[in-house]
């Protein structure tokens, strides 16, 4: 009866003990943990994709400064380039200055030498036109004044100088292998007529009234227009041939002997 008893009591003692425990401990709240689980979670995603971002965000500046290296380092070779070609320009512009300044300083030497001898050039043409036959006058001295004009011109380049007082010469030396014709005034016979000039050359000149009742030819024996009759029909197929109205042909026109 003593042996039930007492394992009845061992019996019963592990319940009360459990019972007891049981009551020490505060119930677990599921919902709660499972928030706080769920926010430490949605907090640790969060501070890695801040992480990341920050990541991305570097790899951005160092692709952006990269490409900004390597344009600037283009930037730079092209700058080298154009500094050296811009060098070179301007010894070659350096060059030619120095061989311009050689240049004028021989163009001084020579425009001493030459515009001298323009100078009189234009003066014996002055004097073939005084004393050629008078044809064209008006033209002729015109054309002497302005080279005259000319060469006194600073403005005006030495070659440009030669080639004016040479194509005047020119002209003149045609004069003597042509013919022309032109309207003029001349006196003869104390009276002055509005009449047709033909140039044969330099050889002769001669006029004709509009209405042919004049006729004269100049005579540079006496410096002066004279009649001349008889010679009216030959004046005419003339100044048909000068303006090219009728073939070159034979003429009969006299000429002054000197």
């Amino acid at each position: 009866m003593k042996k039930l008893f007492t394992y009845s009591i061992f019996l019963i003692l592990p319940i009360f003990l459990i019972a007891q425990s049981t009551e020490e401990v505060e119930p677990i709240d599921e919902r709660a943990l499972m928030e706080k689980a769920i926010e430490i979670e949605a907090s640790s995603s969060n501070r890695a994709t801040e992480r990341q971002d920050y990541i991305d965000n570097i790899d951005t500046q160092i692709i952006t400064l990269t490409g900004d290296i390597q344009f600037l380092s283009q930037q730079l070779d092209l700058t080298n380039i154009y500094n050296r070609q811009l060098q070179e320009l301007i010894d070659s512009q350096n060059a030619e200055i120095i061989s311009i300044n050689e240049q004028m300083v021989e163009l001084d030497k020579t425009n001493r030498g030459i515009l001298p001898k323009l100078e009189e050039m234009v003066t014996t043409l002055a004097s073939i036109v005084e004393n050629d036959v008078p044809f064209l006058l008006e033209e002729r001295k015109t054309r002497i004044n302005e080279l005259k004009v000319l060469l006194v011109q600073s403005n005006i380049s030495t070659s440009e100088k030669f080639r004016r007082v040479f194509e005047a010469y020119q002209i003149e030396n045609e004069f003597g292998r042509t013919i022309e014709s032109y309207r003029d005034e001349i006196t003869f016979d104390s009276e002055t007529y509005n009449v047709e000039v033909f140039r044969l050359g330099r050889v002769g000149l001669y006029a004709r009234t509009s209405d042919g009742r004049h006729t004269a030819m100049y005579s540079k024996k006496e410096g002066k227009w004279i009649r001349k009759k008889g010679i009216d029909n030959e004046l005419i197929t003339a100044l048909k041939i000068a303006k090219k109205e009728l073939p070159p042909s034979l003429l009969k026109l006299p000429v002054e002997r000197i």
